[in-house]
């Protein structure tokens, strides 16, 4: 550490919704050019703490001082102007406008031109210097929404962390970075600790992530939370991931993590979904692959691969221009998202809150988003209170959802009971086929273990699941076999048995293209760590 003279503090922070405590009396202290990281599962109150501090929402009690005054921002903008910037969980960016206004959003009055108008070019050019800085090479005068997850990512990052000094002026900012790394492409990632590092230099930072390692690795100090409280402060120098997750869940991790021990051989002979010849111009060619009963089939490759595009595809989500889809009891089609859902498909988008629920609804709403036309309605189009509500207390119970009941509104819930809630939205229709994209993003470690087990009951009973992810060691630990993705093609499919697994030395060549089965990623990526590659 450097300077430990405290700039940032919070002092007895309590909060409360609707009779339920998410905060109890936290105490927490950032000091001169520190990166503190906070660490907890979903729902220990981490987000709750970023939107006191940002002014977002207010405390029940407590206080916040920012170099020793007291501060009460009553919004984000007031937190901003006093030094206070962040990086949120869910990307806060408009999606159609130009990403030069999203950089500078409420910021444009410091770029008067002649007559009264806005500088454009000024703007721009000032946009152009910030992403720039975390590595992007775009056109800033296209709209947002052009730019894929992991790019936009890489945009609001730039935001948090330069706009304060380099726009606003301020001397000492102090950055809130909340699961910042989780769409980052490879080189994104290094671009970001490098930032981060730069920022340290005349600022500070609290750094809120899933990954435990990089929280080690970063980190001055480490706040742990649980339950709304605050549990220990740790020393990242003699602590340990393992022992980080006992402080976090109020147990070991187990040992068998993925539950490998539980994959059952899949059933050969029954063909739940067939994949023919799946094309879209420009994302994925000639895509062709069959999926079990029982199977998980992981999809793998970098963010460029095409995998995401082609889960969409099959899932009838996103047209193909091309190809056949064949679900288990019905004639092979053009893939289309509601033929498939009756037939027995369900899919669950990479993106939760901007594809797999609507917010500001109800658990009860979102968990019967997908059934309105039949589970939950009659045969004269009436709508079935009860069983809808029964239906959503089903799922609460057996997905362990932390919620006070089917009628609170979904974005009161951390990001892994959200997830959980988009799972419940298929689970009720009792699917043959899921197609999962990245289904344990922004979930915390015990949320995944609780997911991987349901993966596991799933094939259990026969249901075949798609499984595309950016995290290397997941696609290893839960498949059965691994099909891998390079430039828009299927490149091979690997068998993945539980006790023979492929190492991730030979995906990653064979997700880069190398011939030598892995003999030169030492010169491909140097000494860096293997795994965060697909990330």
């Amino acid at each position: 550490m450097t300077d430990a003279g405290t700039v940032l503090e919070a002092r007895n922070l309590t909060k409360s919704f609707g009779g339920s405590t998410v905060l109890h009396g936290v105490n927490l202290a950032v000091g001169r050019n520190q990166i503190v990281g906070i660490v907890g599962e979903n729902g220990a109150g981490k987000s709750t703490l970023f939107n006191i501090i940002s002014g977002i929402i207010a405390p029940d009690s407590g206080s916040i001082f920012l170099n020793g005054q007291e501060i009460k921002p009553r919004n984000y903008r007031q937190a901003m102007l006093l030094g206070i910037s962040r990086v949120f969980q869910e990307q806060a960016l408009v999606p159609n406008i130009p990403v030069y206004e999203n950089v500078l959003l409420s910021h444009e009055d410091r770029f008067d031109g002649w007559g009264g108008l806005v500088a454009k070019q000024r703007m721009v050019d000032a946009a152009s210097r910030i992403v720039a800085a975390v590595g992007l090479d775009i056109d800033v005068r296209r709209p947002t929404n052009e730019y894929d997850f992991s790019i936009r990512q890489a945009i609001e990052v730039a935001r948090a962390c330069l706009v304060p000094q380099e726009i606003l002026g301020i001397a000492f900012p102090i950055v809130l970075l909340d699961e910042p790394t989780s769409a980052l492409h490879k080189t994104e990632e290094e671009a970001f600790f490098r930032l981060i590092r730069r920022v340290r230099e005349h600022g500070s930072l609290l750094f809120v992530s899933h990954r435990l390692t990089e929280v080690l690795a970063v980190s001055d100090m480490i706040y742990v939370l649980k339950d709304g409280h605050l549990v220990a402060l740790v020393d990242p120098r003699q602590t340990s991931e393992s022992t980080l997750h006992g402080l976090m869940v109020g147990r070991a991790r187990d040992a068998d993590y993925y539950h490998e021990s539980e994959q059952r051989r899949p059933d050969a002979a029954r063909v739940v979904l067939a994949v023919k010849n799946l094309c879209r111009a420009d994302e994925y060619d000639d895509v062709s692959l069959d999926l079990h009963a029982g199977e998980v089939l992981g999809v793998g490759g970098l963010l460029e691969s095409g995998k995401s595009h082609f889960g969409k595809g099959a899932a009838g989500v996103l047209a193909p221009d091309s190809g056949t889809v064949e679900l288990a009891g019905s004639a092979p089609g053009a893939p289309d998202i509601r033929r498939l859902v009756r037939d027995g498909l369900g899919y669950v988008p990479a993106e939760r809150q901007l594809e797999g629920m609507i917010p500001p609804f109800s658990i009860a709403w979102n968990a019967s988003l997908a059934s309105g036309g039949d589970l939950f309605s009659d045969a004269l189009g009436l709508w079935r209170n009860g069983e809808e509500t029964a239906s959503a207390r089903r799922w609460i119970g057996e997905l362990r959802i932390r919620a006070d009941g089917p009628r609170v509104p979904c974005s009161s819930l951390s990001g892994g009971n959200q997830q959980k809630v988009v799972l419940a939205k298929w689970l009720c229709r009792d699917p043959k086929v899921l197609i999962l994209d990245n289904p344990t993003r922004g979930v915390d470690a015990g949320a995944k273990e609780e997911i991987y087990r349901l993966i596991r009951q799933l094939t259990d009973r026969g249901v075949g699941i798609l499984l595309i992810t950016d995290e290397l060691m997941e696609l290893i630990g839960l498949s059965h076999r691994i099909a891998v993705m390079r430039d828009g093609g299927l490149s091979t499919i690997l068998d993945a048995p539980p006790h023979a697994k492929p190492t991730e030395r030979t995906l990653i060549a064979l997700m880069l293209g190398l011939d030598n089965g892995g003999d030169g990623l030492a010169a491909t990526v140097g000494a860096e760590p293997l795994a965060p590659l697909v990330h």
